[in-house]
């Protein structure tokens, strides 16, 4: 009878603490609720951070390199290529732009599951079965308890723990039978950062900067390949303008070799070896740039990411978005536009603030805070309920090298960043610095090599005149015609030169993430 008169005062002694009504019930389905629309964010951690960065994402993620992407039957693929949509279509299919995306999601989802583990919603459901037997001299006390308990966790980044539940018990005491509903909650709630947020604080730093370097490589690798594939377009459209100079040049050969097979009255016969050598050389030299330009197309294919034998149209429209703004404002919107100099100041940010948690992380101070009780049962529990509530504090002192270690940590992403920046803005204005006066000076000398070339074209006209009339040589005709042809190709040389030097401003600027943006068929983070 002692174990029983034990539990029998223990009842006794803590049902004068007060009672508890079954309303109370709604208050633990509250909480519940509020902690699932805490815990379930529409936005992953690692999503919040980047709210400021244009970051694109390629239309078709998922690259499907199939069997039949080298085959014949591919050729039927027509791609209209021209130098503004070359840009959505490389971003959309190059694979070396998918795959260093998908390594950036790889790194993003490991920093999300750092954080959301640690920053978790936790429903449990448990049930027990429990028996216990007491023995005295001449008694035997057996105790059965079953009971059923929900309840929910909530995980807080800063490492706050939170825990509430219902349950419902029900006890057999010496075929004494109670049955009994319970509530209870815990709290834990850091008022200073402890050493355990500091710790969590400083991997976070490690997992960000991998994160981040993801970022900014995809953003480096976009730009970069977007780059190439504008220069390769420019080199292919170069090469079809020296087919095409070399084949007028072969054409106007054929015509005056029909045209001194016509001429009577004098001996052209060795004018005519001279020609004829003189187109072997200029067919000769036809054959060379048409190999080039094909291998130059397959590299264009391969810079795109478009099947090898899909067929392109090339589109050789006039393309500077740059034209008639200023250096200085094309640097003011660089800067302002760069998603890479965006990621830099996002970082700067979030080590700022650990910086501040590592420098007041003295103290290592929490509140704890808990509460249970059995709300009013049935059978020998009727009328009989109990509560309880604790509420105190846990103080330490946090070793000074931990929080010396973390706050240099944090100072030096912040320096790291902060240089990287500046090295970025220093980059920006470089590189736009040289093509922009590039653009102007080749823009100039182009101007006025195409309004020269009418008066060598004439030249050769009338040359070919006072050939036919016999005043002339064949030599300082020929040397007439190659003067048309050096032009034409010192022009083709000029307008190469300005359209690379227009994709180097498209990279060096946020020129290509402005226009990814402005392209409604592609989404943005």
């Amino acid at each position: 009878m002692a174990a029983t008169g034990y539990l029998i005062s223990l009842k006794t002694r803590l049902s004068i603490g007060g009672s508890l009504s079954t309303g109370r019930f709604g208050l633990f389905w509250v909480t519940a609720c509020f902690l699932f629309t805490a815990g379930c964010t529409t936005l992953m951690p690692s999503e919040q951070l980047r709210q400021t960065v244009r970051l694109p994402i390629p239309a078709s993620i998922v690259s499907e390199p199939s069997e039949d992407r080298l085959s014949p039957l591919r050729k039927d693929d027509v791609f209209d290529v021209s130098p503004r949509t070359l840009i959505d279509l490389a971003f959309d299919l190059q694979p070396n732009v998918k795959s260093s995306y998908q390594a950036f999601k790889s790194e993003e989802a490991r920093y999300d599951f750092f954080v959301v583990s640690r920053d978790s919603l936790t429903p449990q459901l448990r049930i027990r079965n429990d028996f216990s037997e007491g023995r005295a001299t001449e008694t035997v006390t057996r105790r059965y308890q079953n009971s059923v308990e929900l309840s929910v966790e909530k995980l807080f980044f800063d490492t706050t723990e939170l825990n509430v539940g219902v349950g419902y018990s029900s006890a057999d005491v010496d075929d004494d039978i109670g049955n009994q509903p319970f509530v209870f909650a815990d709290l834990r709630y850091p008022l200073f950062a402890s050493r355990e947020r500091l710790e969590r604080s400083s991997e976070e730093i490690f997992r960000r900067n991998l994160m981040n370097d993801a970022q900014l490589a995809y953003i480096q690798q976009v730009r970069r390949r977007l780059r190439n594939a504008m220069f390769q377009f420019y080199e292919v459209v170069h090469y079809d303008r020296r087919m095409d100079n070399a084949q007028r040049w072969l054409t106007t050969l054929e015509r005056l070799l029909e045209k001194l097979g016509a001429i009577e009255g004098r001996d052209t016969s060795a004018d005519v070896e001279r020609l004829r050598a003189e187109r072997t050389r200029v067919a000769s030299e036809l054959r060379i740039v048409h190999g080039r330009y094909d291998v130059e197309m397959g590299r264009l294919k391969a810079s795109i990411g478009v099947p090898m034998y899909a067929q392109l149209v090339l589109e050789n429209a006039e393309f500077n978005p740059f034209e008639g703004i200023p250096h200085h404002e094309l640097l003011r919107i660089s800067i302002e536009t760069d998603p890479e100099i965006a990621t830099l100041r996002n970082e700067v940010d979030n080590a700022t603030v650990q910086l501040n948690l590592a420098r007041r992380g003295t103290w290592d101070v929490s509140l704890l805070i808990s509460g249970a009780g059995n709300l009013e049962g049935r059978g020998s529990d009727e009328g009989v309920s109990d509560w309880s509530a604790s509420v105190g504090l846990d103080v330490g002192h946090v070793d000074p090298r931990v929080t010396t270690s973390l706050a240099r940590q944090a100072q030096a992403r912040i320096n790291r960043f902060t240089e990287a920046i500046v090295a970025r803005e220093n980059q920006i204005f470089v590189d736009l610095l040289e093509p922009v006066i590039r653009i102007d000076t080749l823009g100039a000398s182009q101007k006025q090599l195409l309004e020269n070339l009418p008066r060598f074209r004439t030249s050769f006209e009338e040359g070919e005149a006072t050939y036919t009339v016999g005043k002339m040589s064949i030599d300082d005709l020929l040397q007439r015609r190659e003067n048309v042809f050096d032009q034409e190709e010192e022009i083709s040389n000029l307008t190469f030169l300005i359209g690379a030097n227009v994709a180097e401003l498209c990279a060096a600027t946020g020129k290509f993430f402005e226009f990814l943006e402005d392209n409604k068929n592609l989404k943005t983070e």
